[in-house]
């Protein structure tokens, strides 16, 4: 059934539901959503519903998506705002799944004022004022019963930087919610953040200096599938290169290998367990 080709091409008023063995499948290739509730899961098919009928899914460069590949990238968007609100995503304006990483041109002005561009290829980016997410399929593909699961989320990590763009361009400050969000809650959350932070980078410079031959963990790293020595590391190295790249890497790690993060940065998990209103760790939504 081509349920995905078949919803793009009506008007919908009601989300269309997703086939309950297309559901199931879709769990079992994410086994980090095992700690949410029987109720929890049900809210978070119809989210994804709601994402699939809402938003543009769509392949580039003759890529193919499928209903298979797009109902677990919904879902794992899906998962951030579980507890929150939908037009969290209001200013995406379509999921672009792309068959290899991609390049993008990159810039930085140095002290001098001279301006150094670069080309960097890329698993993922989510682009600000009403742009799209693009994601490279080989880096999102879900694991199989038998692999080891991913510890690099490039959905998780790209729909952060969405949300954390609400207030602008990304800055590791996301928009906190009336009705969802107390603010006395989040008053330490620039203190926590900046400190873990450059705690963090400490540690990638110690980890960079162990390493024999010149090395960049936080260009190296980022996404790879394999087990390199970067895992001794609480997330990915990724994570070093600034204020809002720490806040989508750390939500990452909060979503899929939450016991690191919560080890070396408590005060990091307890503040994004009360930002997207769940508890990895213990279990279901803190809501």
């Amino acid at each position: 059934m081509r349920w995905l080709s078949w919803l793009r091409e009506r008007a919908i008023a009601t989300p269309t539901q997703i086939p309950g063995d297309l559901w199931q499948a879709t769990l079992l290739q994410l086994p980090f959503l095992g700690y949410l509730s029987h109720q929890d899961l049900s809210r978070l098919k119809s989210l994804t519903e709601q994402l699939l009928a809402g938003k543009s899914f769509a392949g580039a460069k003759g890529f193919q998506l499928t209903d298979e590949m797009a109902v677990p990238i919904a879902t794992q968007a899906a998962l951030l705002v579980l507890n929150l609100r939908l037009d969290l995503y209001d200013d995406l304006s379509a999921i672009i799944v792309t068959p290899e990483a991609f390049p993008i041109t990159q810039q930085v002005i140095d002290d001098s004022g001279v301006v150094h561009e670069w080309e960097e290829m890329l698993a993922g980016e989510a682009i600000e004022m009403g742009g799209a997410v693009r994601l490279a399929w080989p880096d999102i593909v879900p694991a199989g019963p038998n692999d080891q699961p991913l510890v690099a989320n490039v959905v998780i990590h790209e729909f952060a930087h969405k949300i954390d763009m609400q207030r602008g361009g990304a800055n590791g400050y996301p928009p906190f919610l009336a009705g969802f969000h107390a603010r006395s809650d989040f008053a330490d959350w620039s203190t926590v953040f900046s400190v873990a932070y450059e705690d963090f980078c400490h540690r990638v410079d110690r980890f960079e200096a162990r390493q024999p031959g010149p090395t960049n963990a936080a260009d190296q790293a980022h996404m790879a599938h394999d087990d390199t020595p970067w895992r001794a590391l609480p997330m990915d190295p990724y994570a070093a290169t600034d204020p809002a790249e720490f806040f989508a890497v750390a939500s990452e790690s909060f979503f899929v290998t939450p016991a690191p993060l919560a080890g070396a940065y408590p005060e990091v998990y307890r503040l994004l367990s009360r930002y997207y209103r769940q508890n990895p760790l213990s279990g279901g939504s803190t809501a």
